[in-house]
């Protein structure tokens, strides 16, 4: 009797020392790769929203304030946001995506005016506030037409995106700039 105890309470034992060094471990991991994670997103977002002169890729802002981009339909416009708002999948009226490592926040609301797709809140560090408007091409007045967003594969890492012509030829993804027209 006293050695099925003795086992049962090493078994105890042993389980919750390994909880415990399992636990320390993911928090450590956590915690290390969260500034990494936190860099690889705005980086990212650079690539897609600034120049290499470190403008934005936009244009001039409207008269409401906001950059605007023109995409000929909605999925292509809830594709593009997805792209700045991790997860965002176009149903919520309003979301937010928060960076890692407390980087900042994009927040999508859907448009309520005819013409408008969506706009997206850009409040990251290291990136100009700003606010985005995806609408229809119709939609957009004077100089600020920029319409047309190209399709690129990245050479290194596989990765398929969108950039604004003006953008940096750089992946979001790894970095590297070596990337084509598909």
């Amino acid at each position: 009797m006293k050695t099925n105890k003795f086992f049962l309470s090493l078994a105890t034992l042993m389980v919750c020392a390994t909880s415990v060094f399992i636990s320390c471990s993911n928090d450590d991991d956590d915690n290390n790769n969260s500034k990494e994670l936190g860099d690889k997103a705005v980086t990212e977002l650079k690539t897609r929203l600034i120049d290499e002169d470190g403008a934005v890729v936009f244009g001039e802002l409207n008269e409401q304030g906001c950059y605007e981009i023109g995409l000929e339909t909605q999925t292509d416009a809830q594709k593009l946001v997805g792209q700045y708002a991790k997860n965002y999948d176009g149903n919520a009226a309003t979301y937010t995506y928060t960076l890692p490592d407390a980087r900042g926040t994009v927040r999508v609301d859907k448009g309520d005016v005819a013409g408008v797709y969506y706009n997206v809140k850009f409040a990251v560090t290291g990136i100009p506030q700003m606010t985005l408007q995806v609408v229809e091409p119709n939609y957009m007045e004077g100089e600020n037409k920029i319409k047309i967003l190209s399709t690129y594969v990245c050479n290194d890492c596989g990765a398929s995106f969108k950039l604004p012509n003006k953008a940096a030829k750089v992946c979001p993804s790894c970095g590297k700039t070596n990337i084509e027209k598909p």
